[in-house]
């Protein structure tokens, strides 16, 4: 089929055609000729021609009113935009879904007294649900990734939600075509409802049945019913449940360090791990090397659960968002019976946990020096039970999801934007309102951004603060490229000579650790007596990196 040679053109086309939106009502231009060739070219489509835009939109009201389905308004740039203006006005307090597609200028034109160069990217802001803008640019997987999202969630409103706006920049030739090779549609599916609906979760239990399924759990507060439900659907063997600590979802039947198994999985084998079903719930998850490792996979669906940021499609394959509680999602997935597999997806997985749990405690640092490995081994040793954990950013959350989840403690820290700031402020906020230990472990340079919180000590007695001081940002020697960078020490590292000697100058009663052979009496002392409230451990600044390298090496 002979189509314009613009792919933006193509998969807004496209998007049509796949949501089922077959009529066209066109305004004469030069601007918008790449839709009106592409589309005259395509015998799905309906097309009428109307001059004045004016008209054209509310001829086209009239017709999505008739149809009960969108209708797709498209137009040239400048002005012919604007004169949609009554006929959406009117769309959006009656809920008519008319889609406005506006052929632009590239956007680099916008006020630069070029002919037709309006700001048009909000010009309907206020009477549309959704506003996408797209760009005529070279594509890459990462723009087409980022239009195909926009795109698909607009179309997955449009029927319910009324009138939107695709805008589109459109650089000359307008008019070159090529035949066309591939598709770009995508689809995302939104289901709103407390109790999602037995139809569509009925649809969704037989498309899991006989899959990969795999469950990935981000940061969620401690949730019993969550747990209690998800393993009910985890007894199955093809579902596998991957947590973090900061999940707060510990069972025997997930698998808690993400990384450790991951690191584990041979390249020539990564595709007998990969799952064909995501079903992702919570907040921000730690792991990049899981967020690679989904990116390759080719998911048959991948479903968000969870009232936060439905849209989110952190793993470039989001299928269908269900805005609910993901308690009440997997009870209604247990109501339509226990899914039926003869593989077991959940067995490969959980050998490389059962591997790697027997190899953990025979690796010892061959550094007689101390490391930030140490430091983080002798502490999951050590901790109590119930224990509230609260995790700086950086290395330091990484470190700790490196070791299993301990019985009865609680894990917190600052995910949703993943800053360095406010770690020690947070902390004790949480400890102000908490009667039990709570521990703050935190690395020097989140320590240094927040020091002014010290001086709030008296309002949390509760909390504990261990300092794993290594002298600068120790996660750029652990980055690839970073690491090798002449700016690594000045720019990135920010390598400094304070250390925690500013807890004691604020009250805390300060204890310095710099000896491995040092460190179980230490954090003895420092978890089970009131003596000491901040414990600073000085690391090694070279041999810290190395030693987590030695640990992936030999649990692998």
């Amino acid at each position: 089929m002979i189509c314009s040679d613009k792919w933006v053109v193509q998969l807004v086309v496209d998007q049509c055609k796949a949501h089922e939106i077959a009529h066209w009502v066109f305004s004469p231009g030069s601007r918008n000729a790449p839709f009106s060739i592409t589309v005259d070219s395509d015998s799905y489509f309906h097309t009428t021609v109307i001059h004045d835009e004016r008209s054209a939109a509310f001829f086209a009201l009239g017709m999505a009113e008739r149809l009960n389905k969108p209708v797709v308004l498209c137009c040239t740039s400048g002005s012919a935009p604007a004169n949609y203006l009554p006929a959406i006005t009117e769309a959006f307090y009656r809920n008519v879904p008319l889609l406005v597609v506006s052929a632009d200028r590239p956007q680099a034109w916008t006020d630069q007294g070029d002919g037709q160069t309006i700001r048009q990217l909000n010009l309907f802001k206020d009477f549309t649900h959704r506003m996408v803008h797209l760009e005529d640019r070279p594509m890459n997987d990462q723009t087409l990734w980022q239009y195909q999202r926009e795109t698909a969630l607009l179309f997955d409103r449009l029927s319910t939600e009324g009138p939107a706006h695709i805008n589109v920049g459109l650089s000359e030739p307008l008019y070159q075509t090529s035949e066309k090779d591939r598709t770009y549609d995508r689809s995302i599916a939104i289901i709103q409802n407390s109790t999602p609906p037995k139809h569509v979760i009925g649809d969704l239990f037989r498309l899991i049945s006989g899959k990969n399924v795999m469950v990935l759990c981000g940061q969620l507060p401690e949730d019993l019913a969550l747990l209690q439900a998800l393993e009910l659907f985890a007894a199955s063997s093809n579902v596998v449940v991957l947590t973090e600590n900061t999940s707060n979802l510990f069972s025997s039947r997930f698998n808690a360090c993400i990384d450790r198994s991951l690191n584990k999985i041979d390249s020539n084998k990564e595709q007998d791990f990969m799952p064909e079903v995501l079903i992702s719930i919570g907040g921000a998850v730690v792991s990049k090397r899981i967020k690679s490792f989904l990116r390759r996979s080719t998911l048959t669906a991948h479903i968000r659960v969870g009232n936060a940021f439905p849209e989110m499609d952190t793993y470039q394959q989001l299928s269908h968002s269900f805005i609910c509680s993901p308690s009440s999602f997997f009870d209604a997935l247990n109501k339509q019976g226990t899914v039926q597999s003869t593989v077991n997806y959940y067995g490969k997985w959980k050998q490389l946990d059962y591997e790697i749990k027997d190899a953990m405690p025979l690796f010892k640092p061959t550094s007689d020096v101390l490391t930030d490995f140490h430091i983080y081994q002798a502490f999951f040793e050590l901790v109590p039970e119930g224990t509230t954990i609260h995790m700086a950013n950086s290395s330091v959350i990484r470190y700790c999801q490196l070791f299993d989840p301990i019985k009865g403690c609680h894990y917190f820290a600052n995910r949703g934007t993943s800053g360095i700031d406010g770690s020690t402020s947070t902390a004790l906020g949480y400890a102000y309102m908490d009667e039990p230990l709570n521990v703050l472990i935190t690395g020097d340079v989140s320590f240094l951004y927040d020091s002014n919180a010290l001086r709030l000590r008296a309002l949390a007695p509760n909390l504990k603060i261990i300092l794993i001081n290594n002298q600068g940002g120790g996660i750029f020697r652990i980055i690839e490229g970073a690491k090798s960078s002449q700016q690594l020490e000045q720019y990135f590292e920010a390598q400094h000579s304070s250390d925690g000697k500013l807890a004691a100058h604020a009250g805390w009663s300060y204890k310095v650790c710099s000896s491995v052979d040092a460190i179980e009496e230490a954090l003895q002392e420092f978890l089970y007596s009131p003596a000491v409230n901040f414990i600073e451990f000085k690391t090694d600044t070279l041999l810290s990196p190395q030693t987590l390298k030695d640990f992936f090496t030999f649990v692998r």
